[in-house]
């Protein structure tokens, strides 16, 4: 009788378990779908905005409808008619599509796509992009949500800064741009998703090459330069050799006003605050450290205006305007670029000390690709000579007489930066000392000094270099003490990693749970 209900008891209590097991795997089974595939729509169908061409991402706009219903049945839609929908010319959108000049403008966006291969998603994410009619009733954050998901569809995944180049267009990961080669106009110029200036004109630029490769874009002209890199600071700069008048047109609340208090110290230098949405960044306009002739004296005649939504900037031979943002993330519903008051400090600084040339550089390193991005003030050499995680080593060498600060922008992803207090940089193989604040760097002196500040999940580093021959910086990270081996952890980590793809499905432990029942019931058959 005790037997019995000994049984009785483990039988009850393995059904309450198997009862709770089931309860818990049903939302799994419900979100594999009929199809048995998960992830999916009903029947195994891709979800809105999934897949190009096919589905409900053609039927829904391609996941564009839900801001713009002129995006409704989108892959149906003409050609021609799309184009005028959004205000594009069709020869445009023929050419920066990539498509056949001579195409016929009446086939529908499915028939562009199974005749020449550019899927129904690129001609979507195009139009999103590039509109340039838009309605009343989208706001401005849902105008940048879209153009963000758009440029990203454009340019694919991946965190790298590179930019992917397509007829007129370059799409960057951070900055996104168009550039006419007829008049030698950008236009379309955005940060982070977020559009800045609607156009960007050189005056008699005469346009002779272009040369977009990595992180850089460079426009040359018969007298002038344009440079563009695909870096957190979406830097833009246009470089003269003649006198030129540089004209940018500011988008829709964008706001610019003059920095008198940036601009007293500086001298010959201007500099112009351009602002949206807490975003920060400036417009400045200085020498051009990088020319062979210009030597010590200052340079005349640079000048801005602010007037009627437009910067005009007036340079001379040998003079740059350069627009820099503090460091942003190409981050999806980013609308706001919040800083603390010593990041919104720190960039300030480094702006007007890009102005007075003494910052030499600036490097950008994200670890989801392979690139960098190197911007040159003064003539310096730096390369990066070895890239692991946790671990930088660059070589820096000049002939400069003084000494100058480099900038060293990075992600969590290049640079643990969980610890910030075990970074550790060295130069020429001995730890750097810290400096207390970011204007120590810029005050001179006989031996190298740093600055770090962290931001979330990036951090800009600046470290200042007193001479100059040939020199090896090194980011790394101190180890604790008694830290375990590297190999052990990643040991422990591989386990954890097969553990969970080893993890059964739902429908398998329910049918353990059911095999197990039986087997007890015929256990307790026998006994009786």
């Amino acid at each position: 009788m005790k037997v019995k209900l000994n049984m009785k008891c483990l039988a009850l209590s393995v059904f309450c378990v198997l009862l709770i097991v089931f309860l818990g795997a049903g939302p799994s089974f419900a979100q594999m779908g009929q199809g048995g595939g998960s992830g999916g729509g009903q029947g195994g169908k891709p979800v809105d905005g999934m897949g190009p061409g096919m589905g409900h991402g053609m039927m829904n706009g391609y996941g564009f409808d839900r801001y713009d219903s002129r995006f409704a049945g989108f892959g149906s839609m003409i050609f021609n008619e799309a184009c005028s929908n959004f205000g594009i010319p069709v020869e445009t959108a023929l050419s920066d599509l990539g498509l056949p000049k001579d195409m016929d403008p009446q086939l529908t966006i499915l028939e562009v796509e199974e005749h020449y291969g550019v899927t129904g998603q690129e001609i979507a994410s195009y139009m999103a992009a590039n509109m340039q009619q838009k309605p009343a009733s989208i706001n401005s954050r849902q105008q940048l949500m879209m153009r963000q998901q758009a440029v990203q569809n454009m340019r694919g995944t991946g965190q790298g800064m590179h930019f992917m180049h397509k007829g007129r267009f370059a799409y960057g990961n951070y900055t996104t741009f168009s550039f006419d080669n007829s008049s030698g106009e950008v236009s379309s110029f955005a940060v982070g998703g977020d559009l800045i200036f609607n156009s960007v004109t050189v005056s008699d630029f005469a346009f002779k090459e272009e040369r977009v490769a990595g992180a850089t874009a460079v426009y040359e002209g018969a007298d002038s330069q344009i440079f563009l890199h695909d870096n957190p600071m979406g830097i833009l700069q246009v470089r003269a050799f003649a006198n030129k008048t540089v004209v940018f047109d500011l988008a829709e609340e964008v706001e610019a006003s003059m920095d008198t208090e940036l601009s007293d110290s500086p001298g010959d230098a201007v500099i112009v605050n351009i602002s949206k949405n807490n975003f920060a960044g400036y417009l400045i306009v200085f020498k051009n450290y990088l020319a062979t002739a210009t030597g010590d004296e200052p340079i005349e005649g640079p000048d801005a205006r602010v007037s009627d939504g437009r910067v005009t900037v007036t340079l001379v031979n040998n003079s740059v305007v350069m627009f820099r943002a503090s460091p942003m993330d190409p981050v999806l519903m980013q609308t706001g670029y919040r800083y603390g008051p010593h990041v919104a400090y720190m960039h300030q600084v480094l702006s007007r000390e890009i102005a007075r040339g003494r910052i030499g550089a600036e490097i950008s390193l994200r670890a989801g690709g392979d690139n960098a991005s190197v911007v040159n003030y003064t003539p310096m050499g730096v390369h990066i000579r070895e890239r692991d995680r946790d671990r930088v080593v660059l070589e820096v060498n000049s002939d400069l007489p003084e000494g100058r600060v480099i900038t060293i922008n990075v992600d969590n992803e290049t640079v643990n930066l969980s610890s910030p207090d075990r970074i550790r940089l060295r130069f020429n193989g001995k730890v750097i000392e810290k400096a207390g604040n970011i204007d120590e760097l810029f005050a001179g002196g006989n031996r190298p000094l740093c600055y770090l500040l962290q931001e979330n999940e990036t951090a800009t580093m600046a470290v200042y270099i007193p001479e100059f021959s040939e020199h090896e910086i090194i980011i790394d990270i101190e180890p604790e003490a008694g830290e375990e081996r590297a190999g052990e952890e990643t040991e422990e980590e591989e386990t954890t990693d097969e553990s969970s793809e080893a993890e059964p499905a739902p429908a398998f432990e329910f049918g353990a749970g059911i095999a197990l029942v039986a087997s007890i019931y015929v256990l307790r058959r026998r006994k009786q």
